[in-house]
């Protein structure tokens, strides 16, 4: 889509006595005000060179605007954005770079208002935001810091695993977008204000409330406009009792409360571990229960999952391999300490983690372990030989090796990308196909290379790309080309692209809107 774009220089500002000119701030949702209200502030500083960033539209001079204000979404959004940095500075390391697919990997373009709908999105180039008016009420999605964070956390993930941003697996798409909604509670949990806001509304953080609830004002706008079964219409919540079954069994859409295969609603389970293991690790500390606490358990909170993301095998059951690394991470980090933590919350939506197991060879391969110190964790010819034949690949299939730590193993991932047809979904699809990602994960059994993961099977992993796309196709997702503009919160996701001579299903951006 083309998105409106204004450039102009920001102008930094200082009063009279030489002091920052302040900015008014929501620190959290415009509809959450009643416990994190509007805040004036200094405006952080721009990104140094050195450093990724973002570019910056519409800039207007630092003041304290009002709200529903171009001035005001201007300063809003990039208070939003940068913090949202800090945290991510904060749980991982410097960001020194955006990910490596991204179009300039030094800068995104951060867009406040893009235009009508109701919407946000990542697209590796872009994190743009949207307004629409409903009456007389019109929403701004650049003006929710929880929005921007989510959208956000998108690019985190895509700096981690942009292998993420392509598969078209159902609970790989769903992370993602459980990862923004992590990300926006982080965000959150970060600022004491906050915090201590919180703790005064639910003090062991069981009840629902304004931070595991997120993008509040946006959902509102959805059901105002859309009506209130839309998927959109109420706020994703974290705090949530959903269960986790097959995505190939759930229907491809639903109301809010229901949850189905569509990555917003089927990324509520994972959010649900992650708010749980919050809640765990920071009612079984020892110690006063305050919002020095809760910090404390954010950040550890947080550091796990963001080592698990970067080190959880590319599995179709992707929450249960995220979950596995968690436990590992820690383990290697604390010795253990949150274990019970980590599997008692994933345990809770039916993700149960054995993730000990993970540390065990399931079956022996043909040649030697990946050889340590080589680059990539080299493989021999006879070990790949030996994976190729197991996972029935096609003769031309492309396999990469990359090392990664099972807590303190080191072993190799294998990857390579089973293309499977979509014509039988639509004669719109007839000739397409969609990769799939196939991992797995070798080690060493002795001096024997040996699998350490489940070997994946062919048919299920065209059962989980069926339930995939056929969940693209009922919420118009795939620009097929036509003419037509899309409808309110309804952009498309995915394109065909044509590639060595094959059709190919892709994706062009993840969307905010369900």
């Amino acid at each position: 889509m083309q998105l409106a774009l204004s450039r102009r220089r920001i102008i930094d500002g200082e009063d009279a006595k030489g002091q920052p000119v302040p900015i008014n701030f929501i620190p959290n949702d415009p509809l959450a005000m009643q416990f994190a209200p509007m805040r004036r502030t200094a405006p952080r500083p721009n990104r140094p060179a050195s450093k990724a960033g973002f570019q910056f539209f519409g800039a207007s001079p630092q003041g304290a605007f009002q709200p529903g204000t171009p001035e005001f979404l201007f300063w809003q959004c990039r208070e939003a954005a940068l913090i949202s940095i800090n945290v991510w500075e904060q749980l991982h390391a410097s960001l020194a770079s955006w990910s490596v697919e991204a179009v300039n990997p030094k800068k995104l373009k951060l867009v406040q208002d893009g235009g009508d709908d109701l919407n946000a999105f990542y697209d590796r180039e872009h994190l743009a935001f949207f307004h629409h008016k409903t009456g007389t009420l019109t929403t701004f999605s650049g003006a929710s810091t929880d929005v921007v964070a989510h959208e956000a956390g998108h690019a985190f993930l895509d700096l981690l695993r942009p292998e993420l941003f392509v598969s078209n697996l159902t609970e790989q798409g769903a992370f993602h977008e459980a990862f923004g909604d992590c990300i926006a509670i982080l965000v959150a949990l970060f600022d004491s204000k906050i915090r201590t806001a919180l703790l005064g509304v639910t003090p062991d953080l069981g009840a629902a409330n304004f931070v595991e609830g997120t993008a509040e004002d946006l959902s509102d706008a959805v059901r105002l406009e859309l009506g209130a079964g839309h998927p959109a219409a109420k706020p994703r919540r974290a705090l949530n009792t959903f269960q986790f079954q097959l995505p190939t069994s759930l229907p491809t859409s639903g109301p809010p409360d229901r949850l189905t295969s569509e990555i917003h609603s089927f990324g509520r389970l994972f959010s649900g571990c992650f708010y749980d293991t919050v809640r765990n690790i920071f009612n079984g500390a020892p110690g006063t229960k305050n919002e020095a606490a809760l910090l404390r358990a954010a950040k550890t909170a947080g550091k796990l999952l963001v080592k698990g993301a970067a080190q959880a095998p590319l599995a179709v059951r992707y929450f249960q391999s995220v979950g596995r690394a968690m436990v590992l991470a820690d383990a290697a980090t604390s010795g253990g300490v949150n274990r019970t933590a980590i599997g008692q919350a994933f345990a809770g939506h039916g993700v149960q983690l054995g993730s000990s197991s993970a540390l065990l060879p399931k079956a022996g391969l043909a040649g030697s372990p990946p050889k340590a110190g080589k680059p990539a964790g080299a493989l021999g010819r006879a070990t790949l030989k030996d994976i190729r034949e197991r996972l029935r690949a096609s003769p031309g299939a492309r396999f990469s090796v990359t090392p990664i730590a099972l807590g303190s193993v080191r072993a190799s991932e294998v990857l390579h990308h089973r293309a499977v047809p979509l014509g039988g979904l639509s004669a719109k699809l007839k000739g397409v196909v969609a990769l799939a990602p196939e991992a797995v994960v070798v080690g060493g059994s002795g001096r024997a290379a040996a699998v350490f993961s489940a070997m994946p099977d062919r048919s299920t992993t065209a059962d989980e790309v069926a339930t995939f796309v056929r969940t693209l196709l009922a919420h118009h997702r795939i620009d097929f080309g036509e003419a037509k503009p899309p409808k309110l919160a309804s952009l498309p996701t995915h394109r065909i692209i044509t590639k060595r001579g094959k059709k190919i299903l892709i994706r062009t951006r993840f969307l905010c809107g369900r």
